[in-house]
């Protein structure tokens, strides 16, 4: 792990200059500021915690009556960040046993606080999840 994280550097002239790979996505302005994407992979951060949002969908996938399970860090108020769960599957889940299943298997701090049933995940023109054109939770009432 240590070699897949820490690359040679390019653009250094020791040859052992290292660079760290983060798994932060950012960009460099024009004005030489470094401006922060995203993450390359499926990590958040919520209220100082690390969260793996795949480990929550593990936990759902397990769920009888869920087909598919997707999980996002949404900020529909400003300031407010919220872990969603968005799901296809049976009608009729309740959100307080979903919210039981998961704490019994993970830390409170990654149990998401809103679940919104789909009849189907809404897809991109390559046929991959679109998590941008999910709905809020508020527009389906589950806020």
């Amino acid at each position: 792990m240590t070699t897949e994280r820490f690359v040679i550097d390019p653009t250094a002239k020791d040859p052992d200059a290292r660079l760290y790979r983060t798994g932060d996505e950012v960009r460099c302005r024009p004005d030489g500021t470094v401006e922060f994407l995203g993450r390359l992979d499926q990590q958040v951060k919520l209220h100082g915690f690390r969260i793996e949002l795949g480990e929550i969908e593990s936990v759902l996938a397990r769920v009888d009556g869920i087909a598919q399970a997707v999980v996002v860090l949404r900020e529909d108020r400003p300031g407010e960040k919220r872990l969603v769960v968005y799901y296809t599957g049976r009608e009729g889940l309740s959100s307080t046993a979903l919210v039981q299943t998961l704490k019994a298997t993970l830390p409170v701090y990654m149990v998401p606080s809103a679940f919104v049933r789909l009849e189907k995940f809404p897809l991109t023109p390559n046929a991959k999840l679109d998590r941008n054109a999910l709905p809020s939770p508020k527009a389906n009432g589950h806020f």
